[in-house]
């Protein structure tokens, strides 16, 4: 426990002097273009990650992701309300603090949520590791509440509930029904049960974003000539640009893996499966031998490819 909270007060103060370290980017120089400064940026995000490997290699201490970025969550969120709300009109107020709200309490239930956790009657499974469940027969299979500890047969196992597409999580060593991976980010993995809520933290994600960002704007006029006045408000700019950069960089990378995942909902595969399909034979379709191959080959299939019929 002591660890934990001691991986937590790292996170949340490696967020904060990254924040610092923009803001000071910003400030020295803001007469740039922003294009060199969004370069600066994006290379101080890379320079954290690879400090945040250093530490787990040299010193034992796994910097908690989840706390990073609940930290960065509420860090807009404060930056937002003590600077830039006061020049922010009503429903757009509104609207972001909707969005902010919905992140920290999405966010917890995520950390806590139960992916989807199954594992066999018999006791040999917690040895098993990249179990393909199509495999084993079903009766052996049972879900488990992770967090209450109890153990019983799932009753939408009587209607005829597979866990065809259960895999093995080297995280958290357990199997997962409808694995799709495990987000660091959240702490946990995503699976059958809380694939829902990873895709509304996902939107919401970009939202709030793009939502700050718009926000942000609205400040600007207010500090065209901050360089030629000294006043306390002049020295607080930075942080409104550099926050609100740092937004756009996440709007960024996050869209794409948006749209990835509402492929991934649209085809009916996970990302487990598309990346892992080599490791299970059901997502395997043998190609004949031809001219200049004279082996037989293998290809990805989806047999789940139903369209909308099973959206996660």
């Amino acid at each position: 426990m002591h660890r934990k909270w001691m991986s937590a007060c790292i996170s949340a103060l490696s967020a904060l002097a990254m924040h610092f370290a923009f803001a000071i980017i910003v400030h020295l120089w803001f007469s740039a273009s922003v294009f060199p400064i969004i370069i600066m940026i994006v290379g101080t995000l890379f320079l954290w990650i690879i400090c945040g490997g250093w530490c787990r290699r040299q010193l034992g201490l796994s910097p908690s992701a989840p706390t990073f970025v609940f930290f960065n969550v509420f860090f807009l969120w404060g930056v937002y309300i003590f600077l830039i709300r006061k020049d922010v009109g009503p429903a757009m107020d509104a609207a972001f603090n909707t969005q902010c709200l919905v992140l920290a309490v999405g966010l917890w239930r995520m950390l806590l949520s139960d992916p989807g956790y199954v594992i066999y009657e018999n006791t040999f499974a917690d040895s098993m590791d990249q179990t393909i469940f199509s495999e084993t027969k079903t009766d052996q299979l049972v879900s488990v509440d992770h967090f209450s500890g109890t153990i019983g047969n799932d009753e939408t196992a009587s209607d005829n509930r597979l866990f065809v597409r259960a895999r093995y999580c080297r995280k958290c060593k357990a199997h997962v029904d409808r694995f799709d991976h495990h987000c660091p980010a959240i702490g946990n993995c995503v699976g059958q049960r809380n694939h829902r809520l990873f895709i509304l933290l996902l939107v919401t994600f970009v939202s709030a974003e793009i939502c700050y960002f718009l926000c942000s704007i609205f400040c600007f006029p207010n500090f065209i000539n901050f360089r030629k006045r000294e006043t306390q408000a002049s020295h607080l700019v930075p942080w409104i640009i550099s926050t609100a950069l740092f937004a756009i960089i996440q709007v960024l990378w996050q869209v794409p893996f948006l749209f990835w995942h509402l492929y991934c909902i649209i085809v009916n595969v996970t990302t487990d499966e598309w990346v892992n399909w080599e490791k299970y034979p059901e997502l395997q379709q043998v190609v004949p031998p031809e001219s200049g191959r004279p082996f037989p080959g293998r290809k990805f299939k989806n047999p789940y490819n139903k369209g909308f019929q099973e959206c996660a």
